[in-house]
């Protein structure tokens, strides 16, 4: 097989893992947030692949599901964009680096779902937030990853500092969000977590900075960090060293 053949392959691979990524937070962001809920809807609960992959049809048909016939939302079709371009570019970053670009394909879904759910019910969900702090620990033990040293470093730095932000906001930064801090700490291991929270915290103070001169937020307003601290983590995984 030819080497450009190979890439071929290789950036046929990404795509087709992002969008299959993207149907599968698309099914998250819809069915996590209402686990215990008793009005759960069918459409969270049923392997339904059209409802979840829409971007082959969401723009033929207004946003209305072939197989239930209930209106999608944008977001679908937008997360499934997103994991498609995100793969294909750690695949430009990493080439045929398959044990780093496996796990910033994980890490990049995760970042993904995370955001949206933040963005859609304010709220960071333990039961994504466990699974990835086992995953990334094991990780740790592969080349080329942080090693263990730092992966715990890296998380006891980013939870404990957040942690100490939300005891001085009093109220103001979520749990959800110093525990995501940590989760990212695990991922990106020590000192690259206090690049990854900085660029989090700095992106977050000027959306915020926005929103009050636009008089779309007060002062005393909540502000979820959870969406500015996925984009900066995201963005560490095309500059990993």
């Amino acid at each position: 097989m030819t080497s450009s053949w190979a890439v071929f392959l290789r950036y046929a691979l990404s795509i087709l893992a992002g969008w299959a990524a993207g149907g599968l937070a698309n099914w998250a962001a819809d069915a996590l947030p209402r686990r215990g809920m008793p009005d759960t809807a069918p459409a969270a609960r049923l392997p339904h692949l059209p409802h979840y992959l829409t971007l082959a049809w969401y723009p033929f048909r207004n946003g209305i599901c072939p197989g239930c016939g209930e209106r999608r939302p944008v977001r679908t079709p937008l997360l499934e964009l997103a994991c498609i371009l995100a793969f294909a570019g750690l695949q430009y970053r990493w080439g045929a680096d398959w044990p780093h670009l496996l796990v910033s394909w994980l890490y990049a879904a995760f970042l993904l779902t995370v955001l949206v759910i933040d963005l859609e019910h304010r709220r960071v969900l333990n039961v994504m937030l466990l699974p990835a702090v086992v995953l990334a620990l094991l990780f740790s033990f592969l080349p080329g990853r942080p090693a263990p040293l730092e992966t715990l470093i890296g998380g006891i730095v980013g939870f404990g500092f957040f942690l100490l932000l939300a005891l001085i906001s009093r109220g103001k930064l979520g749990a959800g969000d110093v525990k995501l801090a940590g989760v990212i700490g695990l991922m990106a291991g020590f000192p690259d977590v206090l690049l990854v929270l900085c660029a989090g915290m700095i992106l977050a103070g000027l959306v915020a900075i926005v929103l009050l001169i636009t008089r779309r937020a007060a002062r005393k307003s909540y502000m979820a960090y959870a969406p500015y601290l996925s984009l900066a983590a995201l963005a560490a995984l095309f500059l990993a060293r």
